[in-house]
């Protein structure tokens, strides 16, 4: 038996690299001070993180809708000839909007937030931690609002037991003790009378406590809610704008931003509901005065018909009569025109400020009227909204007033047009009529009478149920209005701090400590227990054949795949190393078993690797699954898995084994035997004699029998069928296997229980400083053994 496998000889790069680690590990006798070192950087980045308040950072996201490019009104479409929902929105409108102090002073009251709860003392004494809707105690004023609108005030309270608390004032920096109070008591205080109680999260924990209550001004909390609250479009060429704030708690940052949205959505309503409620109280009003109007025709007509006693008209009359009635509806439809004007321009005159909306879309025909009805409602609503929080004179509200000034001119000059237009067109009208009446002379005269009274009680009952219908339309408008704004996403955060960062601040400590390379170093070379490289196998005695580099590309052939890597030319230098390993020089049948101690260590991958190095030799080679137990090697090669193999040919006699074996897809030379079906007795199975003489016959017929085993610590299988071996292969897998357990290999060496046995690592990596053979390339540039060269000559130098 030959044991001497060949070596590789040290290299004088080699030597320089154990020089290298020589050096590092003299440094790492020093280690204690390293430590101290990152102790105390790390130390003063701790107590710096510690004790500095954790900043958090919340989003929401909300979409600005256009009504007139469908938006919210799509579904009210029917409706559409109202013109009463709004214009399209503008987005730098809407952020300042959101920004307004009107918007964030209502967020302010809703939410309470110029009320500030704090636990003292929750860090070793030396950091205040916000409360806010956790806050086990509450601060309320006892009569009215001065909370928002007073003086600003703090307080220290210690929390007695569940009745009485102990309250300091702070008053400009100093501490104004106020004595022992119960919780619900009404206390004096700088900021008027206020009301301590307890809230629902209130516990037994909380005496003993320490807190501070907080309150600032109105004007303070919105002027601070207008720096952090930001609003900015996400995009050019979309609607869509970005809500942020930032802030110690996450659930008070997410509530200011949602009631951002909510205020907004309150104050869009009532600017639409203005106008609607406006041309509803004018609706109501026309329609008292025109019921008064046609009551007083229905009576005159009543008392005609009874005076004159009416018939029907004779059928003689009927062709003028016809053509009459077409000038009397002409004439009905232009005076309620002129009606409809008369009581806009009635409504103007006794409206002369700029302040009041005009109703609109009350039927005029002129579309020119119902355009400019509609911009100067529009330029009052934002004159008005301005005016909240300026003054008149604000250039701006003076350059809107002049605005709707003009455009009530020129509203005015149009109506007064269409007046004398429709005056015109009655005047015409009325001249048809009288001809038409001239004609109908032999119509009794009282006929004539009549119809003007019928005219009248048609124009009055007219124009009544006309605005009947239009009062009827606004409502519905002012009960469909809604929001233009719609939230894409509510006020979310995802719990990490925006301040202070905690890994650049750690990493900052390292560095300026200048000891995480040394001390990755330390750590592992002297906690490490994984095998990594062959000089682990030194104590052991174990024989080293060969090397395999980690591969990260999941390669299964990898001499077919690629050739020229480094990965290929490591098994081909294990194809030259094995043939040392055994005892003569047969042409035929020699076995070669590869094993390991643990499953997962790549048998497999060794085996089927190794079998196609000796194939492309133009050698006749077969590869046996004889982990009968966990089968992998159809897997393996993506070959199904229900194949039959040897545990079925030593079960059944009538089983011809050629019929088993299958050749490799796109290889030459080479075949599988698989292990077959997993049977309940593998290590007696593979004690019969057929299995002992199927390996005589294949020895005829094949050059060379890969035989992939099951791991020789968990089951005896392998070391039961051992005597078939010429040569083994025991695959350790770096970074896997524990070192301690390097013992029962070494053992099967001693005792010669595996025949002619040397150690292939297989996962090598070149990066975690296991080497490729103690600096395999020699500057043959495959794949990465040029970089792997470069680093060698680095450190040489």
């Amino acid at each position: 038996m030959n044991q001497q496998v060949p070596n590789q000889h040290f290299s004088e790069e080699e030597e320089d690299s154990i020089n290298i680690k020589e050096i590092i590990e003299k440094l790492t006798v020093h280690w204690k001070w390293f430590i101290l070192s990152v102790f105390v950087f790390s130390l003063i980045a701790f107590v710096y993180l510690r004790y500095t308040q954790p900043i958090y950072s919340s989003k929401a996201t909300i979409l600005i809708k256009d009504d007139k490019k469908g938006g919210s009104m799509s579904d009210m479409a029917v409706f559409s000839d109202l013109d009463i929902f709004g214009g399209s929105s503008n987005l730098d409108n809407e952020i300042e909007i959101l920004k307004s102090r009107k918007i964030l002073s209502e967020v302010a009251k809703e939410l309470k937030i110029n009320i500030r709860y704090t636990i003292n003392g929750s860090r070793t004494g030396l950091q205040r931690h916000e409360y806010y809707a956790s806050s086990p105690i509450r601060l309320k004023h006892a009569q009215s609002d001065s909370l928002l609108y007073g003086k600003s005030a703090a307080f220290e309270i210690i929390v007695l037991n569940d009745r009485e608390f102990e309250l300091t004032e702070i008053v400009q920096q100093d501490g104004q003790e106020m004595g022992v109070h119960k919780f619900g008591q009404e206390i004096q205080s700088t900021c008027g009378s206020v009301v301590i109680d307890k809230t629902n999260k209130f516990s037994p924990r909380s005496i003993g406590k320490e807190y501070s209550i907080f309150v600032t001004k109105l004007e303070k909390v919105i002027t601070s809610l207008q720096s952090n609250v930001n609003i900015a479009t996400v995009n050019k060429k979309s609607f869509v704008l970005a809500l942020t704030t930032k802030g110690p708690v996450i659930d008070k940052n997410n509530a200011i931003l949602n009631e951002v949205i909510r205020q907004h959505e309150i104050d869009q309503l009532e600017d639409k509901n203005l106008v609607t409620e406006k041309t509803r109280d004018f609706i109501k009003e026309r329609m008292t005065f025109i019921n008064e109007e046609l009551s007083a025709v229905d009576n005159r007509s009543l008392d005609f018909k009874k005076k004159n006693k009416l018939i029907d008209v004779s059928t003689d009359a009927q062709i003028i009569l016809t053509k009459a009635n077409e000038i009397e509806k002409q004439i009905i439809e232009a005076n309620i025109q002129l009606e409809l004007t008369e009581y806009m321009n009635d409504f103007m005159r006794q409206h002369t400020d700029i302040n009041t909306l005009l109703p609109s879309n009350l039927g005029i025909n002129d579309q020119s009227i119902s355009q400019m009805i509609g911009e100067y409602n529009k330029l009052v609503l934002e004159r008005n909204k301005i005016l909240i929080g300026s003054s008149e004179a604000n250039p701006l509200v003076s350059n809107l007033g002049s605005q709707i000034k003009g455009i009530k001119i020129s509203l005015d000059n149009s109506l007064n047009n269409i007046v004398s237009s429709i005056n015109i067109q009655l005047k015409a009208l009325n001249k048809k009529a009288n001809s038409y009446n001239n004609q109908l002379s032999n119509i009794p005269g009282f006929e004539k009478e009549f119809r003007d009274i019928y005219r009248q009680q048609q124009i009055k009952e007219t124009l009544y149920l006309y605005l009947l219908q239009k009062r009827e339309e606004n409502e519905i408008a002012l009960s469909a209005n809604i929001s233009n704004t719609k939230v894409i996403d509510y006020a979310y955060s995802n719990g990490v701090p925006i301040s202070p960062k905690k890994k650049i601040i750690y990493i900052l400590a390292f560095i300026l400590g200048i000891i995480l390379p040394a001390m990755l170093i330390f750590i592992r070379d002297f906690l490490d227990n994984k095998v990594h490289t062959q000089k682990d196998l030194e104590k052991y005695n174990l024989p080293h054949v060969a090397n395999i580099p980690l591969s990260k590309d999941n390669e299964k052939l990898v001499l077919l795949n690629n050739p020229k890597s480094v990965l290929s030319e490591a098994f081909r230098i294990l194809r030259t190393n094995a043939f040392f390993l055994f005892d003569d020089d047969n042409e035929k049948g020699k076995t070669l078993f590869v094993t390991s101690t643990i499953a997962g260590e790549g048998k497999t991958f060794i085996s089927i690797n190794i079998a196609h190095s000796l194939a492309l030799t133009g050698k006749k080679v077969i590869v046996i699954g004889m982990d009968l137990r966990a089968p992998k090697l159809l897997n393996y090669l993506d070959l199904p898995s229900d194949r039959k193999g040897i545990s079925d040919y030593i079960v059944n006699q009538s089983i011809d084994y050629n019929d088993l074996i299958i050749p490799v897809p796109n290889t030459e030379n080479l075949f599988i035997f698989p292990s077959g079906t997993t049977p309940p007795n593998p290590s007696e199975l593979l004690m019969k004699q057929r299995f002992i003489d199927l390996f005589e016959e294949l020895k005829l017929k094949y050059d060379y029998i890969i035989v992939d085993t099951a791991p020789t610590s968990l089951v005896t299988d392998t070391i039961i069928t051992a005597k078939l071996a010429d040569a083994t292969l025991y695959v350790i897998r770096a970074n896997k296997l524990d070192k301690r357990m390097l013992d029962f290999p070494s053992q099967l060496h001693r005792e010669n229980k595996l025949k002619n046995m040397a150690v292939v690592i297989n996962g090598v990596d070149n990066k975690k400083g296991g080497g490729y053979g103690y600096g395999y390339g020699y500057g043959y540039g495959y794949g990465d053994d040029v970089e792997e060269k470069k680093k060698y000559q680095f450190w040489k130098k």
